[in-house]
């Protein structure tokens, strides 16, 4: 199945001097201060291969020689599969792919209600980016509050794959949780093997800034080591807060926390594919609160794709966020600022790029529409200009130059590849677009959202298949239920 996979321009903010500086002084850190790794596999891992472990601390510093030795295990490229396993995309070079913004705690809904998200949410988000051409992978969009916290995981990545073919998030909060997700997706792949050969879930392992690894979720990142499915290690540094207010030091610290991470991996099960990345940004130190949507994170990322390539491993930024609470002006700056610095710094996967709202504790239907429109114009900036004999035109210019291209052939044939066509924002003049109901942006969006959940229709998952996997999170929901009436008659 053909993906549209845009490619980045590789623009560079720092100098391999300044690449070499940032390393340096992680290497630095990382010696001298090291990594605080709560999770007691992780710490015999590193302690095994030759780290300085402190037991009673739970202090691991790492020498640059081992860290070098373990970076080189892991693959510079690798690929993921859909709940569809022709859906493929792929994480080598300068590819970028757009995914919608994760783990909102309220919606925006279709009838502009902002509320606590729900399952149904889930699923009709999935459905939305599943037609929607831009998006290419789905996350666990929704915390749905009309499920129990420890059973969402199941019931969210189920409705993704009902209402989706694309690639989807995992869930590494824990090495239970993550385990639970593996064996619905052996359901659906047939095996556990197929998953490995084949890999349908992307975990994330967020390193707690300053300089920690958090005990649930390197679980789970070893749960995933095993099978061979990615993870994503994207700390989330505030400069000025949990991470020095400098740029530069924020990424010297990040990296730290990132390299760290990676290890985990590599040193569980060498080769396991990872994503260098961030969520990181400053501290907004009038309010108190994270900038997602400042210029600084526009400049974290381009400098963290370039850190990614410095060590040959595919990268995650986020771009698309806005800290406003609407669908306006100020929305569509930051997104567009944020997603276009991100694409065009090479990124190979911009993780919250359509949907959210509020540094993405909300998610709007609108928006996911909006954004989407937003990731075929960058797509269409990530092309560039061929410059060719064809496109240079000479003939045509000769032949037409004095009147104009409009009934020209040359004008059929090229312009549907070299113009970007909207299918949402609107360029008609003003009378018309009055006589058509003179409908705002976000109307628009709206009416489209209603449209695509009304007439998409995506293709089901064998009979068999979903079945099992339906009886599965039934199983682990009455093991669910039996644990909390046993600890409640305990308690009571």
């Amino acid at each position: 199945m053909q993906i549209s996979e845009p490619v980045g321009r590789q623009i560079e903010i720092l100098s391999r001097d300044d690449l070499d500086k940032i390393h340096g002084a992680t290497m630095e850190v990382l010696r001298r201060h090291g990594i605080k790794v709560l999770e007691p596999r992780a710490l015999e891992l590193f302690d095994h291969a030759g780290a300085d472990v402190d037991r009673k601390t739970r202090m691991v510093r790492i020498p640059e020689s081992l860290i070098k030795e373990t970076l080189r295990k892991a693959p510079s490229e690798f690929k993921m599969y859909g709940r569809d396993p022709r859906y493929e995309l792929d994480y080598s070079g300068n590819k970028v792919h757009f995914g919608v913004a994760g783990f909102a705690v309220r919606v925006q809904d279709l009838e502009g209600e902002v509320r606590p998200g729900k399952l149904a949410d889930v699923g009709n988000i999935a459905r939305i980016a599943d037609y929607l051409e831009n998006i290419h992978h789905i996350l666990l969009t929704v915390t749905p509050f009309d499920i129990p916290d420890e059973l969402y995981h199941l019931y969210c990545i189920e409705a993704d794959w009902r209402n989706s073919i694309k690639t989807t998030d995992g869930f590494t909060w824990t090495a239970k949780k993550a385990q639970e997700t593996i064996d619905m997706a052996a359901i659906l792949r047939g095996s556990y093997e197929e998953v490995m050969k084949k890999p349908p879930l992307l975990g994330f392992m967020n390193p707690v800034s300053p300089l920690q690894l958090s005990k649930e979720l390197t679980e789970g990142a070893l749960v995933y080591a095993k099978y061979r499915q990615p993870v994503i290690y994207a700390p989330e540094g505030l400069a000025g807060a949990t991470a020095p207010s400098t740029l530069a030091g924020l990424l010297t610290q990040q990296n730290a926390e990132v390299l760290a991470g990676i290890m985990v991996s590599q040193l569980a099960n060498p080769g396991t594919p990872v994503l260098y990345g961030t969520v990181s940004a400053v501290m907004d130190m009038k309010v108190g609160t994270a900038a997602m949507g400042g210029p600084e994170v526009g400049l974290i990322n381009m400098a963290t794709a370039q850190l990614g390539r410095y060590y040959y491993l595919p990268t995650r930024g986020t771009g698309g966020v806005t800290d406003s609470k609407l669908v306006d002006a100020q929305a569509g700056a930051e997104t567009a600022m944020s997603m276009l610095l991100a694409a065009m710094s090479g990124m190979n996967f911009i993780y919250e790029a359509c949907g959210g709202l509020d540094g993405t504790l909300t998610f709007s239907y609108e928006k996911l529409v909006i954004d989407d429109e937003i990731a075929g114009m960058v797509s269409r900036i990530l092309r560039g200009i061929d410059v060719s004999e064809e496109t240079l035109a000479v003939d045509e210019i000769c032949r037409y130059g004095s009147t104009n291209y409009l009934g020209s052939p040359h004008t059929s044939k090229t312009f549907r590849k070299e113009h970007y066509l909207p299918t949402l924002f609107d360029r008609r003049y003003w009378e018309t677009w009055l006589k058509a109901g003179g409908r705002d942006i976000a109307l628009e969006a709206r009416r489209k959202a209603n449209w695509i959940l009304k007439e998409h229709k995506v293709e089901p998952i064998e009979k068999s298949v979903q079945a099992e996997i339906d009886g599965y999170i039934k199983k682990i929901t009455r093991e669910w239920l039996d644990s909390t009436s046993i600890a409640s008659s305990v308690s009571g």
